[in-house]
């Protein structure tokens, strides 16, 4: 335990919750520096295959955390304050895009503001049928401030992200679903297994094209085709070069031999 965060670490898969049922996970100085280590943490750790992120209770997270127990350049009140404070979001959530590995988040209920910003910066979002995104800013005279309106734009297209932007309303799983922002959606009940199931089946797949391929498609959303083919080549290329995929092109050699003996 870490703070109100919960870290497992059973590799290939290491295991963040978001521990705070009783503030509907709301994320604290604290648990934002908590965040910031575990994400390094497992960057660093090549046993680590994929990270999980998920929570305890009914919200997957309610945001930041603003109370009168924060001081008042925490909450904003100075132009100073609100950058810095912005910043310390900025750097978790571009460290969690930097990692060469696979980051999956598991929402359940309510993931708003800073929660859904926070996962804006996962590779993938897994859904229950209960769970319900927003970005309500806009209701308190702000926007999303540590990438929340450029990564979703990004993600869902300027129809879908003017909606939740501009009108800070909350949208269902199956709604986020048919807008691109979540992958899958799987029963309350189960969610929590089918996220474990997902990570392990892409812990499975090679370690170096994972990474690749996370790099690839980033790139690819901010070149033209061009550009983008080019990177697909350059990333093969290294690829085919790499002991990994000799080693698992002679495995499946193997296995198509075993089954014409067969």
């Amino acid at each position: 335990m870490t703070g109100t965060l919960r870290i497992e670490r059973h590799a290939p898969l290491m295991e963040i919750t978001l521990d705070r049922p009783e503030k509907l996970n709301a994320i604290s100085d604290e648990m934002l520096e908590a965040l910031k280590g575990a994400v390094a943490e497992f960057a660093a750790q090549r046993a680590m295959r994929v990270l999980l992120i998920s929570a305890t209770g009914r919200y997957f997270c309610a945001g930041a955390e603003l109370s009168p127990d924060i001081s008042p350049d925490v909450a904003g009140s100075t132009l100073d304050g609100r950058t810095w404070y912005r910043n310390k979001w900025h750097s978790l959530f571009d460290a969690m895009e930097a990692v060469e590995k696979p980051i999956v988040a598991a929402h359940q209920g309510p993931c708003l503001g800073g929660g859904l910003e926070m996962s804006l910066s996962c590779d993938f979002r897994l859904a229950a049928e209960d769970a319900a995104y927003a970005l309500p800013e806009i209701n308190i005279g702000a926007l999303p401030g540590s990438g929340g309106v450029s990564r979703l734009t990004r993600l869902v297209g300027p129809h879908w992200a003017r909606l939740l932007v501009m009108t800070g309303e909350s949208v269902g799983a199956q709604e986020a679903m048919a807008m691109g922002l979540v992958h899958r959606i799987y029963p309350s009940e189960s969610l929590a297994a089918e996220a474990r199931a997902f990570c392990l089946r892409l812990a499975g797949k090679s370690y170096e094209a994972l990474g690749m391929a996370k790099l690839a498609i980033e790139l690819a959303a901010d070149l033209d085709r061009a550009q983008a083919r080019n990177i697909e080549r350059i990333t093969n290329s290294m690829l085919f070069t790499g002991d990994e995929h000799r080693q698992l092109v002679a495995q499946y050699m193997q296995r198509q031999a075993a089954r014409k003996k067969t």
